[in-house]
């Protein structure tokens, strides 16, 4: 069997049996494509294979670093498969023991004044979101401006990933209890909350609107487009960055600027890392530790700023 002819066999383990969202599996075929060799599969072969490939990857100016470093965590699950389902005799730990090492960047995470504009953190008894839940019922532009503001408001309040955020159903949502089931990564259930019963009310209004507009349908996602059809990722980003354009926010706004908002606001108020973690679903509290560098620069700010050292001089 050629190398290639395993990862069609691969992808399909990891949808039936290892069960992985759509969206990891996506991921695993992108970044496996390029093994089109045609060699035997044979431990030597594969080996040698895998270390050519791996050193193009690293001598392609055109790949960022993060990239090469995904597609080698690929290829470890991968090789793994081969080695469980006896394609290979033994891991090709010599060929994929290679580290590659990351520029240390902080999360990008909005500033308070940004938010502001964005999100709509006011009384529940607000006039011209009455008159908008009028307006969503005939325009589509309302339609699309009113879900980038509950996808704002809900992943910046609960951290939650776009991709997570769109899994959720009306069945997901539990009003009593403020809070919300996710399927997270690696199919990892979790719940995240929200604080008070505002979010809820606008959530029920949504969704209320939605079944006026497009009918009822317990199956269908909480957050739809403008034709009735489950929101994807693609158009929440688009539709999030349209209505902060219109907010006047001179960055590009992402979903993941909301969702490092959330953990920086979260650890900023001194609610402990453990529960940052829990929260956001991070497998590693390592991942969830970037965070508080974040908080650090603030605070570093904030003390350069204040200048403690000048103020006392000025007031011997």
């Amino acid at each position: 069997m050629r190398i290639a002819d395993t990862v069609p066999l691969f992808l399909g383990y990891c949808h039936i049996t290892k069960k992985l969202s759509q969206h990891t599996i996506k991921a695993y075929d992108g970044d496996l494509r390029t093994l089109t060799s045609s060699s035997t599969l044979t431990d030597d072969l594969y080996s040698e294979f895998l270390s050519n490939t791996i050193h193009n990857w690293l001598t392609n100016s055109d790949l960022k670093p993060a990239t090469i470093k995904r597609r080698i965590a690929t290829l470890k699950v991968f090789s793994r498969w081969l080695v469980k389902t006896k394609y290979i005799r033994t891991y090709p730990d010599d060929a994929l023991s290679i580290t590659v090492k990351l520029p240390r960047r902080l999360p990008r995470n909005l500033r308070t004044s940004e938010m502001k504009r964005l999100a709509a953190f006011s009384s529940e008894k607000n006039s011209e979101e009455k008159t908008e839940d009028r307006e969503i019922l005939t325009s589509r532009k309302e339609w699309d401006r009113a879900t980038a503001k509950l996808s704002i408001e809900i992943m910046t309040l609960t951290g939650i990933r776009v991709g997570e955020l769109t899994r959720v159903t009306p069945l997901d949502v539990d009003h009593a209890g403020r809070r919300i089931n996710i399927q997270g990564k690696g199919n990892r259930e979790r719940r995240v909350f929200f604080p008070d019963q505002v979010t809820s009310a606008r959530i029920r209004r949504y969704s209320e609107n939605a079944k006026r507009r497009f009918g009822s349908c317990e199956e269908r996602a909480l957050l739809v487009n403008g034709l009735g059809r489950d929101a994807s990722e693609q158009y929440l980003r688009r539709i999030i960055r349209a209505y902060a354009t219109e907010m006047k926010v001179e960055r590009r706004v992402t979903p993941h600027m909301l969702r490092h908002t959330a953990a920086t606001q979260l650890l900023e108020a001194g609610l402990d890392i453990r529960l940052v973690q829990k929260l956001l679903g991070h497998a590693s509290i390592t991942t969830t530790e970037i965070y508080t560098h974040v908080a650090d620069y603030h605070l570093h700010q904030k003390i350069a700023k204040v200048n403690i050292r000048k103020r006392l001089e000025n007031n011997r």
